[in-house]
This record gives structure tokens, sequence and C-alpha cells, in this order.
């Protein structure tokens, strides 16, 4: 215990550091991510926006602390099998974390929580209190270190120091638990989703990234900004019953642009304008897909027909198809 509080000690100036910038860098995007009750999280669950560990966690070098003293979803056991889940980005750097540490498996005491949770938890844990809390974004887990040989201990402390000067994570060493705090630095959000799609034998996409954007409007209902994105439809996958004529084009891609826009709570709409709206996004809608089978139909003729006129060598060929397409 005394070799634990002293590198927690020796830890604390670039722990300052640490909890600065996490603070500068994810506070702006709180209001979007933070999962207010446990509907919130259980919500996420179901649309992906949250990720369970893996099953057979040790296969990954990873054991969550399910019972003994403070065990993930402790205020809340009857449903802790809902709190053992982080954000897909944040598991992926759990996975590469624990791959990098050879002497022992890590030992995980937090996870996700919400906003209810980590208001109950600040009465036994003074570290729940903070202006940009982590955990309830579900970017965030604690790796606990009193039941971890010193060995494993030290290992783990190098990994994250190098991980951290490689710019990949931040951490804080929180001398009252004896738990690293841990959290993807933002850039690197999207690698970590890689490695938790590679991790899970689950397809990741091509060229993918998560996006985060504010416009102006607001939900009354909740007071908090609703998110515009602009979004470039770069792969449409076809059912099996439309397999064979979606191969039959080589697997063409659609240059197409959409913005996607979410609408205001009904309540907060007059009726009319609700049914305008409902009625515009549909149109949206329908035009986006449109455009898309327009494009991808005028690609099927232009690769397996031959222009008039035109030289049909394949280097003039593609130079026209060049030219027309971009």
């Amino acid at each position: 215990m005394r070799a634990l509080d002293r590198m927690m000690v020796e830890l604390r100036p670039q722990s300052a550091r640490a909890s600065k910038t996490i603070r500068k860098t994810y506070r702006p995007h709180g209001e979007l991510l933070v999962l207010d009750r446990f509907s919130d999280l259980e919500g996420a669950l179901v649309n992906g926006g949250l990720a369970p560990l893996p099953d057979d966690p040790l296969r990954f070098n990873v054991a969550p602390r399910l019972e003994g003293p403070y065990p993930i979803g402790e205020k809340d056991l009857r449903n802790q099998i809902s709190y053992i889940a982080a954000r897909p980005a944040t598991i992926g750097c759990l996975l590469d974390i624990a791959s990098r540490v050879k002497s022992g498996p890590l030992e995980i005491t937090s996870l996700v929580r919400h906003s209810e949770y980590q208001t109950s938890l600040r009465a036994t844990n003074k570290n729940a209190t903070t202006s940009v809390p982590m955990h309830t974004m579900g970017l965030a887990f604690d790796i606990a270190l009193v039941n971890t040989p010193l060995e494993t201990v030290y290992e783990i402390r190098d990994v994250l120091e190098r991980m951290r000067d490689a710019g990949e994570i931040l951490f804080i060493g929180e001398r009252r638990q004896l738990v690293f705090h841990v959290v993807p630095h933002p850039s690197r959000l999207g690698h970590f989703m890689n490695v938790y799609a590679q991790a899970l034998g689950t397809p990741a996409g091509t060229g993918g990234t998560h996006v985060v954007a504010f416009s102006d409007n607001r939900d009354e209902n909740r007071g908090k900004t609703i998110p515009t994105v602009t979004a470039e439809v770069i792969a449409v996958l076809p059912t099996s019953e439309f397999a064979a004529e979606w191969w039959a084009t080589d697997h063409t891609r659609a240059d197409v642009m959409i913005e996607v826009s979410p609408e205001l709570a009904p309540a907060s709409l007059p009726s009319a304008a609700s049914a305008e709206a409902a009625a515009l996004a549909v149109t949206g809608r329908i035009v986006a897909i449109l455009g898309t089978l327009l494009a991808i139909a005028w690609r099927f003729i232009s690769r397996h027909t031959t222009p008039v006129n035109v030289l049909s060598t394949p280097r003039r060929r593609d130079a026209e198809y060049a030219e027309k397409a971009f």
C-alpha cells in the first residue's frame, strides 16, 4: 500500500495536467454525451451508443470486478450487467491497453454510469465529484491496483505512460481510490473504434468516424442543443433479395451528400409545423434514396456500355469516366 501511495504521489503533477486537458477537451460535448438516467443508459445499449465488454473478458486480459468491495455497479447491483459497458471506442481503448500488459489481467472497477448514479456515488467516493464526469459519458474506465501484484501495477503504469506520451490516452492516478482513471484521447477515438471492431470481429465502416456537431436549435424539453451533421454516403449495401443485382454493378459507390437534422420534440412544435416538418423529412429521405439509385444506375450503364464516337481503349474509357464522375 505504501508503494502504491508513493507512486500516486509521484504521478500527481501529470495527473493534474491530464485532468485539466480532459476538462478542456470534453466539457463542450457533455450536454450531448452525458447519460442522465438509467433509461438513457439502457437506450444507449440498445442503439449501439454503448457496447458491453466482450464475453469471456479474461480472454482479452480484462477482469471486471463483479463482487467484493466496490464492484462495478455497486449502487445498483440488481442491474449490474448494464454497467459493464462503455462507448465502443472506450472498450477498444481498454482492450488495447490490456493487450500490452503481459504480467497479469487488468481489474476494472468502473465503466459507464449515469448522472443519477454518479450523484449517489459521491457520498462514498469523493472522486465522483467532478465538473466533467467522464464515466457518465461512457468515456472512462478505472483500473484497480489494490488486488494487483506490484510488478503488474508498474507494468500497467509504464504502458499508460507510453500511450499518454504517444497522444493516445489521458490518465489520472487517483490516490484515494488507488485506481488509474483512463480516458481515450479524442484524437484517437476513431482508432480505438477500429480496435474494438477488430477485437469483436465486427466490420468497421470504411473511412467512417464519430461526429459531434452543434447548431443554434435547442430541444426545449431538455434544454440541449440539437446536433446537425452533414454526412457523405460512402457505401450502400443490399439486402439479400437484391444482392445479385448489386454485385453485378461491381459494388459501386454513390457520390451523394445528405444533411441530417434531428427533429424537435413534437411537444415543442405546433401541430401544423410538426406535420410540415415530417413531410419535409420524408421528402428528403425519398430524394436521397432516388439520388443514390440514379447514381448507381448511371455508373452501371457507364461501366457496361461503350459510348458512341469514343475510342474504346481501356485508358481512354477510364479517363472519360473519371472526367464525368468527378
